[in-house]
């Protein structure tokens, strides 16, 4: 065997720990040993410290190409705070950013334990730590909307603007909603169903059988989370897709006991709620689904989705007195938690993003004194960055600057994502 060959095995090797996140002992594996002596007898593993070695190597040569790719480059931030299925608490900073050939992407600069009380002063100095050892030229940090977070964002002073997670502010926005005393009864009683089909595996094989004797889609139920109010939508409009074979299900009495069944009775009334209520959160799932991606910019698509949803929250003839006050309460709360009526909205950043997107750029969602509201105040911004010159002495082009004299309107035109493009037509 060459020393070449010898050297891209072990590469492999290193690449396959890290882009699986396998622990170094996989390479110790009796099973392991014996593929490897099959494929390449000549091939001896290296030992963990080899291993390790080659991994900080890596990493090495990975961290100095991305410091280099982002400098001098404009960098968002995303972070949180969380807890590992061991109950141990971390921090993870993520940069967000767009290279010079248009390129959008992002790093996870930093996932570490943090022990110490998660204050705001001990976030801020995460995110300092975090800021000064890459270089970073911070824009804005997105974070949840926990009170020690956005304390944290002011303390820290090394950029300029942060905003709360618009995931996070619309699922509190819906929570709200949700919470309300008939729909929460509703849903309580939709959660006891569901959990007796996924932890009956009597229930659960009855209800397979249910499904094909009837013609129904073989489709499992599905739990929510606390967490993800996505997810209820996801349990009702599963549960209500296989209605008619839970029913049989439950009132089959050889396989469902008389007390168990009234336990799990969903009311006639209540079916009609959730047949409402899943009209009414589909768009709201639609949104939410659009603020968590990953592959396209959403911060001009804020507003343009939120109004749009806005206008669907409007109460109908037809609505349950329960779908009225879900209506009510949800739109209440995204106007207030997103500032849609408030006097600031024309200087908002997503309000920005949009005149700089040639998709929302002439602001028709808007009323038209917020318009000419925000034309000023991107023609304000535009002059700050033309009057600051870089520290070489030559005059620099800040972000909205460039946005607006680097690439044509064709260039910045990208394809909307259809979910967005269905949601904002709706």
């Amino acid at each position: 065997m060459t020393d070449n060959r010898r050297r891209k095995i072990t590469d492999l090797l290193v690449n396959f720990i890290v882009k699986d996140v396998r622990p170094i002992s996989t390479l110790s594996g009796e099973g392991f040993k014996d593929i490897i002596q099959y494929f390449e007898p000549g091939y001896t593993i290296p030992c963990h410290r080899t291993v390790w070695s080659n991994i900080m190597h890596q990493y090495n040569t990975v961290r100095a190409t991305i410091m280099d790719e982002m400098k001098d480059l404009s960098v968002s931030l995303t972070t949180d705070l969380w807890t590992s299925c061991t109950m141990d608490p971390y921090i993870t900073i993520t940069a967000h950013y767009i290279t010079d050939s248009w390129e959008l992407k992002s790093r996870v600069l930093r996932t570490t334990v943090m022990r110490e009380r998660h204050t705001a002063a001990n976030i801020a100095q995460r995110l300092r730590e975090t800021i000064e050892e890459w270089g970073l030229n911070v824009f804005c940090t997105i974070h949840d909307n926990a009170s020690s977070m956005n304390l944290a964002m002011e303390l820290c002073e090394l950029f300029p603007h942060h905003l709360g997670c618009t995931r996070h502010t619309l699922q509190l926005a819906i929570k709200k909603g949700l919470n309300l005393p008939e729909i929460t009864k509703t849903i309580d009683a939709a959660g006891r169903v569901v959990s007796h089909f996924r932890h009956s595996s009597v229930a659960h094989c009855a209800l397979q059988n249910y499904q094909k004797q009837l013609g129904v889609q073989v489709n499992s139920l599905q739990n929510d989370c606390a967490t993800r109010w996505n997810s209820t939508f996801t349990m009702l409009e599963r549960l209500y897709e296989q209605r008619i074979p839970v029913q049989a299900v439950l009132t089959d009495e050889s396989i469902t006991k008389v007390d168990v069944r009234k336990s799990l009775t969903i009311r006639e009334h209540q079916w009609e709620l959730i047949e409402q209520l899943i009209l009414v959160l589909r768009p709201l799932a639609k949104a939410t689904t659009i603020m968590c991606a990953e592959l396209h910019v959403g911060l001009s698509f804020i507003y343009p989705v939120l109004l749009n949803v806005c206008d669907m929250l409007r109460v109908t003839g037809s609505d349950l007195g329960a779908i009225r006050s879900f209506k009510d309460m949800v739109r209440k709360e995204l106007v207030k938690r997103f500032k849609l009526e408030s006097d600031i909205l024309a200087d908002s950043i997503p309000i920005t993003a949009c005149l700089l997107d040639p998709r929302f750029k002439h602001l028709k969602f808007l009323p038209e004194n917020i318009r000419a509201d925000a034309l000023a105040h991107l023609t304000q911004l535009v002059g700050e960055d033309e009057e600051q010159p870089a520290t070489t002495g030559k005059r620099k082009q800040g972000p909205y600057t460039l946005m607006l004299t680097t690439i044509s309107p064709l260039e910045r035109l990208q394809i909307m994502p259809p979910e967005v493009l269905a949601l904002i037509c709706a």
